[in-house]
């Protein structure tokens, strides 16, 4: 489990502050993440705060995947 910060996406650019997330991914600044309600995100190169994380509950910190691209289905005619 590692520790990540990101930022929402919003009109197609990273948009507020960065928050925390925790993820089994292996991920990189730049690439793109959903969170459990489906929002976008872009990990960004911003140290995270351990003594925060300790403090707040590490089982609090919301969870991120990476994204993938939904796959095209093509329908039989």
């Amino acid at each position: 489990m590692q520790y990540i910060k990101a930022k929402f996406i919003k009109q197609d650019k990273p948009a507020g502050r960065a928050y925390t997330y925790r993820t089994e991914d292996d991920l990189k600044p730049g690439d793109i993440v959903t969170d459990s309600k489906g929002s976008k995100l872009v990990v960004v190169d911003e140290p995270v705060d351990a003594a925060w994380i300790m403090a707040y509950g590490a089982d609090k910190v919301a969870v991120i995947r990476k994204y993938m691209e939904p796959e095209n289905v093509e329908s039989e005619d």
